[in-house]
């Protein structure tokens, strides 16, 4: 687990640093993820394990996943590994929550590919590592520059990953888990011509709530399943721009014909007072054979 910063440095960051970055209008704040912050009586920890499992649990059963995992035992694992973790992020990324459903998913979804579209530090990586360890891992990212943990056995492109050749990849042994920041309609149709039909995807966001989140994909999976209703668009303004999702989107259109179910992840703030996550699992319907 990450230390606590040096006892000097951590008071000239209270009383001095801090009140200057405040005046600027900024926040500065250690650079400790926030695992790093946890309950360490038995008791406290057996409570929010026994919380996060049952919430878990709730959402493989909705997401139609089959598994013989146990899930509490899958809850405490990583409960001992992200201490590990090798990547320290406070801003941007996944916290303790979105890791911990992506480290459950794909110990329940058993993929031996995963494709991972947008790498960030580099900790989802991690993740899916640590849940698959001898899984075939191709990350994709357009900046790469930033990785904290850069995995021995996975390959890495900063191509996008819809321009691979990905002909030698057995579909019904892959996930794909897109965290780019790109439309996830848009993502939805590449997986499906490919013969994905298991994606995972981060930042998900209904319309009235899409202006808190970072980078806006849209259409997401929330409004590809509750489209607009009416001519009047979706807008929002975030960072001083205006977004607009139309209320008639060929491509949200297309994508919705391909879902056959999407299901958004319990946020898990409630179970574990950790940031929330937005976790949504997606399953497609198969491409029909040629000549059916």
């Amino acid at each position: 687990m990450a230390g606590a910063p040096p006892v000097l440095l951590e008071r000239l960051r209270r009383r001095v640093l801090s009140p200057l970055f405040d005046r600027l209008g900024y926040d500065l704040v250690p650079a400790a993820p926030d695992w790093s912050h946890r309950p360490v009586s038995a008791r406290e920890v057996d409570r929010l394990l026994a919380a996060a499992a049952g919430h878990m649990a709730r959402d493989l059963s909705a997401c139609g996943i089959e598994t013989d995992e146990d899930v509490p035992a899958l809850v405490r694992r990583f409960w001992d590994l992200i201490p590990t973790a090798p990547v320290r992020q406070r801003r941007g990324g996944s916290g303790f929550n979105g890791a911990l459903q992506l480290y459950v998913a794909m110990c329940a979804l058993k993929p031996d590919i995963v494709i991972e579209s947008g790498v960030f530090r580099g900790l989802t990586t991690w993740v899916i590592r640590q849940a698959r360890p001898e899984a075939e891992i191709f990350c994709h990212d357009p900046d790469l520059s930033g990785l904290q943990y850069r995995d021995p056995g996975a390959r890495y492109s900063t191509a996008d990953w819809s321009g691979a050749d990905w002909s030698g990849i057995d579909p019904a042994r892959t996930v794909a888990f897109f965290d780019d920041h790109v439309a996830q309609g848009r993502r939805v149709i590449e997986a499906r011509a490919l013969g994905l039909t298991r994606l995972v995807f981060d930042d998900d966001a209904a319309g009235h709530r899409i202006h808190a989140h970072g980078g806006p994909a849209h259409p997401t999976i929330a409004m590809i399943r509750e489209p607009v209703e009416g001519a009047e668009p979706i807008r929002w303004r975030r960072n001083g721009r205006l977004f607009e999702q139309p209320a008639d989107d060929p491509v949200a259109r297309e994508a919705a014909a391909g879902i056959r179910l999407a299901h958004a992840f319990d946020d898990l703030h409630r179970a574990t007072g950790y940031s929330p996550a937005r976790l949504t699992y997606v399953a497609l319907h198969p491409l029909p054979e040629a000549g059916a």
